[in-house]
């Protein structure tokens, strides 16, 4: 992993944005079925555009298949319900990855429950976020990755979810305060706390 998907080179503070995930082509697109009143053709679109890091980011917090296929379910269900209410004040990507951070701690709260880490070895939750993996990786960006993956394990689910949302949803602190309902200052500062706890986390795991 380079760049911003790797909490091993973010920087102490987080201040770097890092790239943006929102489909613009796909957006403009849904937005103007949404004004003809197609919702049901400005959702497909959505979710070709939008659900499978929607999905892998709920199977990251939820660390269960079936439950993570229900988060995505219920944010495009939300989603068709209450898009013609959009008030286009952020992209509708990050209204969906709102909706999806809240529908995936509210499966946590109804008491779903994880599978052993083991088992979830052939699904590789970082490379559904981060794009198809260079079928040339080197072993030690394979490493890089699951080491990783054991690192944000660690973190609490509300934690981990507003680390993965700067820096694999591409989410700004303000648009991650709005949706979690916490200042932007308070994100930014919880986040850059977390930042060392993973560089930490990574060196103990064998990683420079």
């Amino acid at each position: 992993m380079t760049g911003s998907d790797d909490p091993s080179s973010m920087p102490p503070g987080g201040s770097d944005l890092p790239r943006s995930r929102v489909d613009q082509a796909a957006e403009d697109a849904a937005l103007a079925c949404i004004q003809h009143g197609q919702i049901g053709e400005a959702l497909q679109i959505l979710m070709k555009a939008y659900g499978t890091p929607i999905t892998a980011f709920a199977l990251r917090i939820v660390r269960n298949h079936e439950a993570a296929k229900d988060v995505r379910q219920q944010v495009f269900l939300e989603a068709f319900q209450g898009i013609d209410k959009f008030q286009r004040r952020a992209s509708l990507w990050t209204w969906l990855c709102g909706i999806a951070y809240h529908r995936s701690l509210d499966e946590l709260r109804r008491g779903k429950r994880a599978p052993p880490l083991s088992k979830l070895d052939q699904f590789d939750v970082l490379e559904e976020l981060v794009g198809e993996p260079d079928p040339l990786m080197d072993p030690d960006q394979t490493a890089t990755r699951r080491a990783l993956e054991r690192c944000l394990e660690k973190l609490a689910p509300p934690l981990r979810s507003q680390v993965m949302m700067r820096y694999f949803l591409g989410l700004s602190y303000a648009e991650i305060g709005e949706e979690v309902g916490a200042p932007q200052g308070t994100v930014q500062v919880r986040v850059s706390r977390i930042l060392p706890r993973l560089r930490r986390c990574l060196k103990g795991e064998g990683l420079p």
